[in-house]
């Protein structure tokens, strides 16, 4: 839906944390390792105790303080769902600290292909963060740094894998960010979006840290380009390939179920969604992941022509409350309800629905898509694709 989906994939870029292997500190490699692992299975606190370690066992190295920004970030898209934006301004303190820390390592090792490879990363995310706040000019040259020492790592030492990650999403996203974004399209991006696959296939296949990482960025892509990538059936091999690895993980849950959505086992999908959904009753997630799976799940009955059932769970989903308000995914089960509504002919309850999300604060830019349902009504019979973004 519009240009919202490849700004939010973009974000599991920041799930890698460098890989430390050859830093003089073995301490700071394997708690540094520890937090990746941390981070993955949603442990945010316990993740970033690890970072710390890893930067007290290090203090000049900016490994530590760039993983420090990437469980911020994390914690903001995945754990908070983007209802916390303080966290959104802890990590871009974080991100600038670390950019500041690999500079100064840079300028003490000029020829160190782990500082190139910090300074990288620390650039995308940069990046990543200036595309959120639509700030394209300096998106764009932030993501061309990244892409200069990303570079530079490859050549001083060829071996390296993990920067074929940051690579392989530059060429991806150049490519297909200025379809949407208009502003980018007047630059000369360069970006090839085959060659950001096969860039990102290398990652996955000899790097270090960003094995992960790269999986999960390929699993979104086959999933969601609308320009001839798209492989249902591949994205399900990775993302169950992922899930053996973090099986209690439900952030890593969720994309292999919306997987297995997208690849049309809608029976597998019903049995994954209520077993998720009885470990969200029982508190083993967050509470905001039991909206979630009442969206996945109604998305998916609506699809197998169940409609009453589906907005049973929709309605689930919009009366879920995380300190005693709507989640993010409350407020998509209603525009998902109003296009249901709209596809079985009931337009004014369908319209009922939009008026209720563009009257509310627009905490998550969802706005947008309640007032497109009263401007038009839904025109397909059909749900059409999930979000792991829930837009």
């Amino acid at each position: 839906m519009g240009l919202m989906k490849p700004m939010r994939r973009a974000f599991l870029a920041i799930l890698l944390l460098p890989a430390a292997a050859g830093a003089e500190s073995l301490e700071m490699a394997r708690s540094l390792s520890k937090g990746l692992d941390e981070v993955y299975a949603m442990h945010f606190s316990t993740a970033e105790a690890d970072v710390r370690l890893a930067i007290a066992a290090d203090p000049q190295h900016p490994y530590g303080y760039f993983g420090l920004a990437a469980v911020s970030m994390i914690k903001y898209v995945y754990g908070s769902e983007q209802a916390d934006p303080g966290l959104l301004e802890e990590f871009s303190l974080r991100i600038d600290d670390a950019i500041v820390k690999g500079e100064a390592w840079r300028k003490l090792h000029p020829r160190d292909p782990e500082g190139f490879m910090a300074l990288g990363a620390a650039y995308g995310l940069s990046s990543r963060l200036r595309v959120v706040r639509r700030d394209w000019i300096r998106a764009f040259w932030h993501g061309r740094k990244a892409v200069a020492f990303l570079q530079s790592a490859v050549k001083c030492d060829p071996a390296m894998g993990d920067p074929w990650l940051g690579l392989g999403m530059y060429d991806y996203y150049a490519d297909a960010y200025p379809r949407f974004i208009r502003v980018l399209a007047k630059f000369v991006m360069r970006g090839d979006r085959a060659r950001g696959v096969a860039e990102l296939r290398r990652a996955a296949s000899i790097g270090r840290y960003s094995q992960v990482v790269s999986q999960l960025i390929l699993t979104e892509i086959f999933l969601e380009d609308q320009w001839g990538l798209r492989d249902p059936v591949e994205a399900m091999r990775l993302s169950a390939e992922v899930r053996r690895r973090y099986p209690d993980s439900a952030m890593i849950q969720n994309i292999d179920i919306i997987a297995r959505y997208e690849g049309g086992r809608y029976d597998e999908v019903l049995a994954e969604a209520d077993a998720f959904l009885a470990q969200a009753e029982a508190g083993d997630f967050d509470i905001v992941q039991l909206a979630k799976a009442h969206v996945i799940k109604g998305t998916t009955l609506w699809a197998m022509n169940r409609q009453n059932e589906a907005l049973q769970e929709y309605d689930a989903a919009a009366e879920v409350r995380a300190e005693g308000k709507i989640t993010r995914w409350g407020v998509w089960a209603q525009i998902r309800a109003g296009n249901l509504l709209d596809s079985l002919g009931r337009r004014e309850l369908a319209q009922a629905r939009y008026r209720i999300v563009a009257a509310a604060p627009d905490r998550w830019g969802l706005r947008q898509f309640a007032v497109a349902g009263l401007r038009a009504p839904w025109s397909d019979s059909r749900p059409g694709h999930i979000s792991p973004f829930g837009a």
